[in-house]
């Protein structure tokens, strides 16, 4: 995993924690050093109970000894439980629960680039995933800890070694050394392995999302046989991946602990042939067996927890990409908010277009005074709803071109920009909540009575009667228990209580029967009374009682005026009427 990605992760995350982790830094060089200490005094009591005969000063020493060793093993016991508690629920836990609420927030703060080249299914697949791969991100805290010991461990175990015989010492350093670069190469083998399982399962996890959201047209089209058949094909692909990462792992295991016996069979028969040559005592052999023992566990935990690292990694990268990720469209660092006074458009020379083969707007320019309601047409790809988008800055807005009450609308927050706009799009999107609580997105602030005269002004109250719940009925995913004509009302209300001087429309009745139309533009005259309204329409008769029509053509103006100016002048809107005629 590249560096430029790890060493972010730990500054900004575990800062936040820096006290439990500095305890923790701390205590493991003398939990390292504690557990050292007792293979040595066990040495020094091997060696004591080893003489032929025992005077009261050696009786003396062993007692102070074994006295010593069992508070030692005592504290070291309540520190390693201490310093495991507080990585665990003071560092890990609190950073899990961080990177969640970081991820999700960052995912939200994307755009439409973002959203055109990402599945939903696939974006919420890495999100859940630093759920289920929590030990991905505790690997990284028990590795910080559990390598702060062991090797503390291994240095402290080292220097006893070279003080008993410092050959030998140099022969487990290197041996050492030469195994966990095995250890490495095994680990990044696996990874490459995990890297196609995770893969796989973030597809796999994104078709399911994709199909469940769609699930409509799946019956209406009866597909759902031959979508369900290629899922399996994925689901089959995944299990092989999942098999051969678990083939892999349960290999490198094996290659682990054969290498060990090797490392630690060798070591203790090294340490036995120096004892027969009498070069060393049994106490250091007793000594030299335990720490060789107590390495090859270390070195074999290590080596686990290694490879299980570089082989979960990968999820984690993913993480951290989105975390890392570059913010699409920015705030400047001057941004101040937008004093929105009279509700004035200006929109200046705007160019714009979504890739370099084929601009949407070009050289647009148009002043929209206070109150003016002001009608967009145009022929699909004129760059009607790109003007909208442009406005609301739901795309990267270029500078020095939109204009609200003489303000730049990149200069200010992106936050106060979209409270001074109401907007209601072709298809009102609804949470699955109860309308009541999908009404008041409008205001939040909103009591009951404000939601419902918002309700009756946009004629919701005529249909919340036949709800099961009336207003605290839950109206399903994006609203799916409501008809078309029952959202856009929800829509309208919305912006009723939102309240705003600029209103937005983007193609608000184009979906809808003849009498649901009736109703929104019943709602939609009461809503537009004293606001400045920019809409966007196919259907003229929504635009009949606008001040001015602006007709676009290739993200130009191909002209503008009063709806009898323009039938006058038998252009592009007079040849739009008379079709819809």
């Amino acid at each position: 995993m590249k560096n430029n990605l790890v060493w972010p992760f730990l500054k900004k995350y575990y800062w936040r924690v820096k006290a439990p982790l500095v305890f923790v830094t701390l205590a493991g060089p003398i939990i390292a050093f504690c557990n050292q200490l007792v293979p040595w005094y066990v040495s020094k009591i091997v060696n004591l109970i080893n003489l032929d005969a025992l005077d009261e000063a050696k009786w003396q020493e062993l007692f102070e000894i074994c006295a010593f060793m069992v508070a030692l093993v005592g504290a070291t016991t309540v520190l390693s439980l201490l310093a495991f508690y507080v990585m665990q629920n003071k560092v890990i836990a609190p950073l899990g629960i961080s990177v969640r609420q970081d991820l999700f927030a960052q995912v939200l703060e994307k755009h439409k680039d973002f959203w055109s080249k990402n599945s939903a299914g696939n974006v919420f697949s890495k999100i859940d995933s630093s759920r289920r791969t929590t030990a991905a991100w505790s690997s990284i805290g028990n590795i910080l800890l559990f390598a702060n010991i062991s090797v503390c461990g291994f240095l402290a175990s080292l220097y006893f070694v070279a003080k008993i015989y410092w050959p030998m010492a140099s022969v487990y350093l290197i041996a050492s050394i030469l195994l966990f670069a095995a250890f490495h190469k095994l680990a990044e083998n696996t990874a490459q392995a995990s890297k196609q399982q995770e893969n796989l399962k973030n597809k796999v996890f994104g078709l399911t999302t994709n199909m469940i959201s769609n699930y409509f047209i799946l019956k209406i089209f009866g597909s759902l046989g031959r979508e369900l058949k290629a899922l399996d094909k994925n689901y089959a692909m995944v299990g092989k991946a999942m098999q051969k990462n678990a083939w892999l792992r349960n290999k490198n295991n094996l290659l682990v602990c054969a290498a060990l016996l090797l490392f630690e069979t060798s070591m203790v028969v090294y340490a036995v042939i120096l004892w027969s040559k009498e070069m060393i005592d049994v106490g250091n052999v007793v000594y030299i067996l335990t720490a060789i023992m107590t390495t090859g566990n270390i070195l074999r935990n290590l080596a686990m927890n290694w490879i299980y690292y570089r082989s979960e990694i990968f999820k984690l990268r993913n993480n951290l990409n989105l975390l890392n990720a570059e913010i699409e469209i920015k705030d400047a660092p001057t941004a101040k908010k937008l004093k929105l006074s009279k509700g004035a458009v200006e929109f200046r020379n705007l160019c714009f277009a979504y890739n370099r083969k084929k601009p949407a707007v070009v050289d647009f320019n148009l002043s929209i005074k206070p109150g003016e309601k002001v009608g967009i047409i145009g022929m699909s790809g004129s760059g009607k709803t790109t003007l909208l988008h442009l406005l609301q800055r739901l795309v990267n807005t270029p500078e020095n071109s939109i204009f609200i009450d003489g303000q730049d609308i990149t200069k200010v927050t992106q936050d106060s920009l979209h409270r001074a706009l109401a907007f209601i799009p072709q298809d009102t999107s609804l949470f699955h909540r109860s309308l009541s609580e999908n009404l008041s997105y409008g205001s939040f602030e909103a009591g009951q009575s404000q939601i419902k005269e918002a309700a009756k002004q946009s004629y919701i109250e005529e249909f919340v009667p036949f709800l099961p719940q009336g207003y605290k009925t839950l109206v399903g995913d994006k609203g799916v228990k409501l008809s078309g004509g029952q959202r856009q009302r929800v829509g309208i209300a919305r912006a009723i209580l939102k309240d705003c001087k600029i209103l937005l429309l983007d193609e608000a009745t184009s979906a809808l029967d003849s009498k649901s139309e009736k109703y929104i533009q019943q709602s939609l005259q009461k809503l537009i009374k004293n606001k400045t309204v920019i809409a966007v329409a196919h259907r003229l008769s929504t635009l009949k009682n606008m001040d001015r029509i602006v007709v676009m053509d290739e993200g130009r103006i191909l002209e503008q005026g009063s709806p009898t100016e323009l039938l006058d002048k038998q252009g592009k809107f007079a040849k739009i009427w008379n079709l819809q005629a």
